[in-house]
């Protein structure tokens, strides 16, 4: 697929998020993989943070996990943007625990990628919670949104 097609697929994708009221979720969720679709904020070029939002994350209290943010290219390609680290209450901790917000700062990377592809206007990202080098396969965990946002 070309980069206009591929645009124009990523356009659709969003716009169908938007329509549905799940701005930036997308469907792709295989294992504890959760990917989404996010719109590009205007000014990523000129902000000091480019941070990736991900709103009410439920995980179980005994997971100490760090969570990994990958932009994907058109051709698959995963580019590492960011990641973020959480304790675990402790290993015998039972239920989940919710977090209202986890910000990922993915600035640097974010800024390089979008000099790299002017005027796409939204980016797959897959979020991956790893224990230590490994990937967790079977964490139980979900997130009710993802956003790119420039905070202050």
């Amino acid at each position: 697929m070309n980069k206009s097609g591929w645009l124009a697929l990523v356009v659709t994708l969003a716009v169908a998020r938007v329509v549905a009221g799940s701005v930036g979720v997308g469907a792709e969720n295989q294992g504890s993989v959760k990917e989404f679709v996010v719109a590009l904020p205007d000014g990523i070029e000129s902000a000091r943070r480019v941070v990736l939002e991900l709103s009410e994350v439920r995980l179980p209290k005994k997971a100490a996990v760090v969570f990994r943010a990958r932009g994907i290219e058109e051709d698959g390609v995963e580019v590492p943007l960011g990641s973020v680290g959480l304790l675990a209450h402790s290993n015998e901790a039972e239920g989940t625990v919710l977090h209202a917000a986890l910000r990922i700062d993915v600035t640097k990377t974010m800024k390089r990628w979008q000099q790299d592809h002017p005027g796409v206007v939204a980016m797959r990202i897959r979020v991956i919670p790893y224990a230590g080098a490994e990937p967790l396969a079977s964490l139980e965990w979900s997130v009710e949104s993802a956003a790119l946002t420039l905070p202050n």
